[in-house]
């Protein structure tokens, strides 16, 4: 995927930061509070609808207004140039400024899959943070969502049903802290904002569990009994045992009878299946659109040999939407650069027509009146895009493309 962008930031509160995405989120996690401390905030309904405001105006590309809400609230807007692949990647993170702790939140606005990945237990389902903002650049998804404490962090008790012994040994009522059975937080925002926004978006949710001798290696649940169609669970399944033949799995759709680690209770997934009470009622249809993932350590989520795994079957499940539509492939690409670029930007590739240069928005509109050529030889066009409207596009030469976003 090749990222083309423009220098117009006007907004001096959007932060300006490069390096190691993976690195970056590790000492986040790194520095999540753990079982104790009470760090846990819980968020005001009017802040709950700012942040509601701010993944809008991020989605819509309005920066200015996604930082300025962000930083009323104790967020800032990072705009963040992963410098460790091949060819740079940009992506937007909300990160905390304040005591707060809702989460971490990072978009990647050139994504090839609509794909939301999500890791709510970071500290309690060891590794699972950094495997999911492993599993999240490898795929090219859409959106990463990380908890901001251990779920444990706070004393006071949400009022959604369900229990865990998890935290002090015993059954007892999930805290507020565990994002994944709460409703009144940012991480179900969130979850609610991108699903309506991006029809498409499929939620991975990254768990982990002890194994028993009973247990397979993976539990796979769509938060329903009820096979949906497509079933994306038992494609994801194949892919997985393609990759690693060890693996053994219970998937809560087909195996009727198992009752552990369903993630039935969880309410993102049930907002996901339209429950019709999110925090207290359990789905009773499904889209196929919530994968809960539960996964034994050794095996997958240990460390980046299990990650890849996950990552490479969820790449061969869910289609590359930015290439897929006219059957083009990863490798077929423009060069366009500088990247990060202004006005002027050049493309290069071996063999190239003029005449057969065409850009699309997001929605397949052509624009190609809005840029103007300004030179061309055979292997290098040259091309102003200064009038070009703010946003994602898409520039076409014959079979070949790269994506890129004007700010």
């Amino acid at each position: 995927m090749l990222l083309f962008n423009t220098n117009s930031f006007t907004c001096a509160q959007i932060v300006n930061n490069s390096g190691s995405l993976f690195d970056e989120v590790s000492s986040i996690i790194n520095n999540i509070p753990g079982d104790s401390g009470n760090n846990y905030t819980r968020p005001t309904p009017a802040q709950l609808n700012s942040w509601s405001s701010v993944l809008s105006n991020l989605f819509n590309q309005n920066y200015s207004k996604a930082s300025d809400t962000a930083n009323a609230i104790g967020y800032s807007l990072v705009k963040f140039i992963d410098t460790t692949a091949i060819e740079n990647s940009m992506y937007y993170m909300l990160k905390t400024t304040s005591t707060n702790y809702w989460g971490t939140y990072i978009y990647y606005p050139s994504y090839s899959r609509q794909l939301v990945i999500q890791s709510p237990h970071p500290k309690k389902d060891v590794n699972t943070g950094k495997e999911g903002v492993f599993v999240f650049m490898k795929t090219e998804a859409l959106f990463f969502a990380l908890s901001g404490t251990s779920r444990c962090n706070s004393t006071s008790y949400s009022s959604c049903d369900g229990t865990t012994t998890v935290c002090s040994g015993s059954s007892e009522n999930y805290r507020i802290s565990d994002l994944s059975h709460n409703v009144s937080t940012v991480f179900q925002i969130t979850t609610d904002v991108i699903f309506n926004w991006f029809e498409e978006s499929h939620f991975v949710q990254l768990h982990g569990f002890a194994k028993l001798a009973s247990d397979p290696y993976i539990i796979l649940s769509n938060g329903t009994q009820i096979t949906p169609s497509p079933d994306y669970i038992s494609t994801f399944k194949t892919n997985l045992e393609n990759e690693d033949g060890v693996l053994t799995f219970k998937l809560a759709h087909i195996d009727l009878t198992w009752t552990r680690l369903r993630g039935f209770y969880n309410t993102q997934g049930r907002l996901i299946n339209a429950s019709s009470n999110y925090c207290n009622a359990n789905a009773t249809a499904t889209n196929g659109r919530f994968i809960h993932m539960e996964q034994e350590k050794t095996r997958l989520r240990s460390d980046s040999t299990g990650w890849i795994k996950v990552a490479n079957a969820l790449n061969n499940t869910f289609s590359n939407t930015s290439l897929a539509s006219e059957g083009i492939t990863a490798n077929n690409k423009l060069k366009i650069y500088p990247n990060p670029g202004s006005n002027m930007i050049t493309i290069e590739e071996n063999s190239l027509d003029e005449k057969e240069l065409k850009i699309y928005n997001m929605l397949g509109q052509e624009l190609s009146l809005y840029i103007k050529i300004i030179n061309y030889t055979h292997h290098k066009i040259t091309v102003n895009v200064e009038n070009l409207p703010l946003g994602n596009y898409i520039f076409k030469l014959n079979t070949k493309r790269a994506k890129f976003q004007k700010n």
